[in-house]
């Protein structure tokens, strides 16, 4: 299970791992609020057997907005702690079929 980059160019895309199982759009929403995240790109991700995986991707309006939004590493969703990786658009469409509990 590969960790993921903190450092490099930012691309819009944010993938976020430590997300509670029960975590909802509207959650991801209120935590990136001020950064103005883009509510239709919220993706879940889950397991074939229909589990949640505990991560998630985010897009934002531009680049500076995702830099900026990075600020939230480590920053608490319930009891546990989300950690935030740079994405890209590829990783986000790769994962858009895995979005939807089967």
């Amino acid at each position: 299970n590969w960790g993921g980059i903190r450092d490099g160019p930012h691309t819009g895309f944010i993938r976020m791992r430590g997300l509670p199982f029960q975590a909802t759009k509207q959650d991801i929403l209120e935590f990136f609020k001020e950064y103005k995240p883009i509510e239709n790109s919220i993706l879940l991700t889950y397991r074939g057997d229909g589990r949640a995986t505990g991560e998630g991707y985010v897009a934002f309006n531009n680049a500076a907005d995702a830099k900026a939004a990075m600020a939230l590493h480590r920053n608490m969703i319930g009891s546990r702690y989300i950690e935030l990786f740079i994405s890209n658009k590829e990783e986000h469409s790769r994962n858009v079929s895995r979005s939807n509990p089967r």
